[in-house]
C-alpha cells in the first residue's frame, strides 16, 4: 500500500504511481486557473456508460469519443480519490486514512494500446480534402472537418507526465488533460475549445473555428475562415432555438489566441435552469458541434466515416469533470496525441468547405501540431 500524505507525495508522482499499477486516471488543469486536479478509480474498473443520456446523476470525469462503439467506449471515472496540487480529497475518508494497492497491472503503463492507427501522408490528405470540395458543391453539405494522424517514435527519456506539465506552463488558457485508463489508452493534449461548462447555475458553450497562424498584429480574418465560424455559430443558435433556451449572453466573434494558432470565438452564456432536466439530450444535440464534424451532422458523419482511414477513437469526443460540486467543465479532446508502445500518435484536422485551399488545409494541421510537438522534442 502507498502512504498518499501531501508530505510524501506530489500530484506527478501520484500520476507516475498510477502509470505503473495500472490504475486509472485523469489529471486536468482548467483554464486560467492555477490547480491540477487528479481524479484516480481502482476499487473497480471506470463505467461504461451506454449513451451521453448515462451521464445524468454522475460525479466523476467522463471520457466520450468521437461516436462511441463497442471498441471506442464512452468511459467514466468515478473517483476513489481527487488530489489537488496541495491537497487530497477523497469522497469518504481523510486524506490521511487513504491508500492505494500497488501492483494491479504492473508493466501496461504508461505506454499501452491498440496497434498503430493509419497514417495518411499529405498526398493522399490533398486528395481527401478536393473529394470532399467536389461533394460539397454537388450535395447541401457545407462543411465537413477532415483529420489525420501522424505518428513518431517518442523520443528517449520522454516522460508523459513531465509533458503535462509543460503543457499547464506553456498554454495556460487551455484545457490541459493527461488521461489514462486500462485497455481504453493513454491521452494527452492541450484543448482550447470548450463544449459545456456550468458554473453557479449558468451554462456556457462556444463556437470555435477558423485557424491561422497567431499574430502580435490584430488582422482581418478571411472570407474561408468567417464562413466556416460563422457555419458553427449558426448551429449551436439552433440547438439554443430547439430547446427554447432564453435570456442568452452572446460574446463575439473574436480572436482567440491558442499557443501558436488563433481562432475565432463566440460565446453563449444562459441560466441553467433552461435545460436543467434536460442536460444530457441538450449535451447529445450539441455534440459532435461543425467544428469536429461538419454540417449538416449526419452526412458529414458519414463523409469522414467513408474517407478518414483511420480511427478518431477519443480525438474529438470530449471529456472533463462532471458534476463536481455542481459544476460541469467539458473540452472538445483537440490538440492531442496517444501514448502507443514506443510511438506518440499526433491526430489533426481541418474543416473543409467550398472555398477551401488543400494545400492551405494541410499546412493547418501541421501548424497544429507545433502546439504538442515542439514540446515533445523540447523535453
Amino acid at each position: 500500500m502507498v502512504d498518499l500524505s501531501a508530505k510524501t507525495i506530489t500530484p506527478e508522482k501520484l500520476q507516475r504511481l498510477a502509470m505503473d499499477n495500472g490504475i486509472a486516471f485523469a489529471s486536468y488543469r482548467l483554464p486560467a486557473t492555477q490547480n491540477s486536479v487528479t481524479m484516480l478509480q481502482w476499487s473497480s474498473p471506470p463505467v461504461r456508460l451506454n449513451s451521453i443520456e448515462d451521464l445524468k446523476n454522475q460525479s466523476g470525469f467522463v471520457f466520450a469519443p468521437f461516436k462511441a462503439d463497442s471498441d471506442v467506449p464512452l468511459v467514466f471515472i468515478r473517483p476513489d480519490l481527487i488530489a489537488g496540487k496541495d491537497h487530497f480529497v477523497e469522497p469518504e475518508k481523510k486524506a490521511e486514512d487513504v491508500s492505494v494497492p500497488q501492483g494491479i497491472n504492473p508493466g501496461k503503463f504508461p505506454f499501452y494500446g491498440k496497434t498503430r492507427n493509419f497514417i495518411t501522408d499529405k498526398t493522399e490528405f490533398i486528395d481527401q480534402v478536393e473529394e470532399i470540395k467536389k461533394l460539397i458543391s454537388k450535395q447541401t453539405l457545407k462543411k465537413v472537418v477532415l483529420s489525420r494522424v501522424h505518428s513518431q517514435t517518442r523520443p528517449s527519456g520522454f516522460d508523459i507526465s513531465a509533458f503535462y506539465l509543460e503543457l499547464e506552463e506553456r498554454y495556460p488558457d487551455a484545457f490541459v488533460f493527461l488521461v489514462s485508463i486500462p485497455d481504453v489508452g493513454t491521452w494527452v493534449g492541450a484543448s482550447p475549445e470548450p463544449l459545456l461548462q456550468i458554473h453557479d447555475n449558468v451554462a456556457t458553450t462556444v463556437s470555435l473555428a477558423g485557424t491561422r497562424k497567431a499574430s502580435d498584429i490584430d488582422l482581418p480574418w478571411g472570407e474561408k475562415e468567417q464562413e466556416e465560424q460563422g457555419i458553427v455559430t449558426q448551429y449551436i443558435e439552433n440547438v439554443l432555438s430547439k430547446y427554447q433556451i432564453g435570456e442568452i449572453k452572446k460574446s463575439g466573434p473574436s480572436t482567440y489566441k491558442a499557443g501558436a494558432i488563433e481562432h475565432i470565438k463566440t460565446s453563449f452564456q444562459f441560466p441553467l435552469h433552461y435545460i436543467h432536466s434536460d442536460l444530457a439530450s441538450f449535451l447529445r444535440a450539441l455534440h459532435p458541434t461543425p467544428s469536429i464534424c461538419g454540417v449538416p451532422k449526419k452526412e458529414a458523419s458519414m463523409i469522414i466515416q467513408e474517407t478518414e482511414k483511420h480511427r478518431r477513437e477519443y480525438y474529438t469526443g470530449f471529456l472533463g469533470p462532471v458534476n463536481m460540486q455542481g459544476s460541469w467543465n467539458l473540452f472538445v479532446n483537440l490538440r492531442s496525441m496517444k501514448a502507443v508502445g514506443n510511438d506518440l500518435e499526433y491526430y489533426l484536422g481541418a474543416g473543409i468547405t467550398e472555398g477551401s485551399v488543400a494545400e492551405q488545409e494541410w499546412e493547418e494541421t501541421e501548424n497544429k501540431m507545433t502546439t504538442l510537438k515542439t514540446i515533445v522534442e523540447s523535453l
